[in-house]
């Protein structure tokens, strides 16, 4: 059987990722280091409560259960780490390889600085954040987490909401990372990536 691409690995594991648009992009900035040893973390494990914040029912492909995109990013990255962070006990998994789990609200400092230290304060390659949703929560994660991406470490924001303080107000993320390089891409619902590596650009970020 042939190597699946990552599309092939959401729709899979029924991930809503590539009906959004997204593997596109994650094969693009991705598919050079696919073999690497990453260390990912995914902030956001897909909850299956109904009327849970960020459920992913009504929204996950068939077959879905909690992790599906963990499994498509353990199986994508065959050398990498995958660690996932949620709210919710319905998302955590064990028994899978090279899947990790953990409770831990990434919007709540105390949380965070808990949950790193019980990580050894690692640092991560791949930052993900595709957890609360609501701009408020996506920029106090950014606040938390960023410090724990590695140099030259990749940092994404999914599921960025027509309006949302995140795009319209950039001057906001911009002192939140230092400044490092950031950009917008998407049609409707927008992504955020940054790349912890500063360049001395003179954008105006309004």
């Amino acid at each position: 059987m042939s190597e699946l691409d990552l599309a092939q690995l959401f729709n899979k594991y029924g991930s809503d990722k590539d009906r959004n648009g997204y593997s596109q992009l994650y094969h693009i900035l991705f598919d050079k280091m696919k073999y690497e040893k990453i260390t990912m973390l995914e902030i956001g494990i897909g909850t299956m409560i109904p009327g849970a914040h960020s459920s992913m029912v009504g929204y996950s492909l068939e077959g879905y259960k909690p992790g599906g995109s963990l499994r498509a990013w353990r199986d994508y990255f065959s050398n990498g780490r995958i660690i996932g962070a949620d709210v919710q006990e319905d998302t955590q998994i064990e028994g899978e390889p090279r899947i990790e789990t953990y409770i831990c609200d990434s919007t709540n400092s105390e949380n965070v600085n808990n949950f790193m230290l019980s990580m050894e304060n690692i640092k991560f390659d791949i930052i993900l954040d595709d957890g609360s949703h609501h701009d408020m929560h996506q920029i106090q994660t950014l606040r938390n987490f960023y410090p724990y991406l590695k140099d030259g470490g990749i940092y994404i924001i999914e599921d960025i909401y027509p309006g949302s303080k995140v795009s319209e107000y950039p001057s906001l993320v911009d002192c939140i990372c230092n400044h490092d390089p950031f950009f917008f891409a998407g049609l409707k619902n927008n992504l955020c990536i940054f790349y912890k590596k500063y360049i001395d650009s003179k954008r105006l970020n309004h």
